[in-house]
């Protein structure tokens, strides 16, 4: 079987997902979109397909068995929702939403259509991660901690949508929801309650700039386990870093580079990674299609992540503890 595929979308994070998508079997990249049509024309032009200056037209005229949405948080409209009518199966870049009202409403057409979905939440697929995790799940007796931190920089210039709120969300909800997930996935329980500060005056005097410079946000799980998410784009870049740790009854996990150092008593291992995570989850992805199963990381996942992220923000604002949940869904 030879899956067609669309995308709507076509900046940064489309080319890292064409490029490997042009590597696999039984993958035509059959037509692009982008509201700047030149860009839909390039990748048309490097990867073969067809361009479109509109994805409503290119969902209408091609016969597509997958799509891939790579658009900013601001554009989600109605993309979902045409794909699950036409029963076109899609992947999603993380944050799938800026509100709970419009992830609700494509969870619901996606669960009406019967779509295959994956959300593009690329840490699950780093090997090293997925062992660690595993041995937390079998022998690790029980989460206690989960702690993570994003201690990075401004994506884009002046103009750029990242610090925008109103387009991004701001950096918990579009940027460090990655961590969020991994939260979730690495503690296997759902959130009950949502705690967080946000510092929004550091960087106030740039321009266009009215996100959180920094945020630190409480995660309680029903299972009893709690999560520290610190964030900042503020961080100088020498001093930029990304990682996790975990405190579970019989073991650790301590997050180095891609890698992971797995403590037990005085035994300490090294999980090394040693795979291109984008691509793993692209033929993943590929792989549900073809087989008509559904993917580990479903539309749902990004739903309950945003939903984490969103608490997050009503918390800061409102200087309480959030209660999940803030949908019904």
């Amino acid at each position: 079987m030879k899956v067609r595929v669309g995308f709507i979308g076509c900046g940064g994070i489309a080319q890292v997902h064409a490029d490997r998508l042009a590597k696999m079997e039984g993958v035509e990249l059959a037509a692009f979109s982008d509201a700047i049509a030149e860009r839909a024309r390039a990748f048309a032009e490097k990867y073969g397909g067809r361009a479109y200056a509109d994805y409503h037209e290119m969902l209408e005229k091609e016969k597509l068995d997958a799509c891939f949405i790579c658009i900013p948080p601001y554009a989600h409209t109605d993309q979902e929702l045409l794909c699950a009518e036409r029963g076109v199966h899609f992947f999603v870049e993380k944050p799938v939403a800026l509100t709970m009202e419009k992830a609700v409403e494509a969870l619901k057409a996606v669960r009406r259509a019967g779509i295959i979905t994956q959300v593009g939440y690329m840490r699950r697929f780093i090997d090293s991660y997925r062992k660690a995790r595993q041995v937390v799940l079998e022998r690790g007796g029980g989460v206690a901690l989960f702690e993570a931190w994003w201690i990075g920089g401004i994506a884009g210039g002046p103009e750029h949508w990242w610090r925008r709120k109103a387009l991004s969300g701001g950096q918990l909800v579009e940027q460090s929801t990655h961590l969020v997930d991994q939260a979730r996935w690495m503690v296997n329980s759902e959130a009950e309650a949502v705690a967080a500060f946000f510092e929004t005056r550091l960087l106030r005097d740039l321009p266009n700039f009215d996100i959180e410079s920094a945020s630190a946000v409480i995660v309680k799980f029903r299972s009893g386990a709690v999560a520290s998410i610190t964030s900042t784009c503020a961080a100088q870049p020498a001093g930029m870093d990304v990682n996790f740790r975990l405190i579970a009854r019989n073991v650790e996990l301590v997050g180095s580079g891609g890698n992971v150092i797995l403590v037990e008593g005085e035994r300490r291992e090294v999980l090394q990674a040693t795979v291109d995570a984008y691509y793993e989850e692209d033929r993943h992805f590929i792989e549900c299609v073809k087989a008509g199963r559904d993917t580990e990381v479903p539309y749902i996942e990004g739903v309950k992540a945003l939903e984490i992220t969103l608490a997050a923000v009503k918390s800061a604002e409102e200087g309480r503890v959030v209660r999940l949940p803030l949908a019904s869904y």
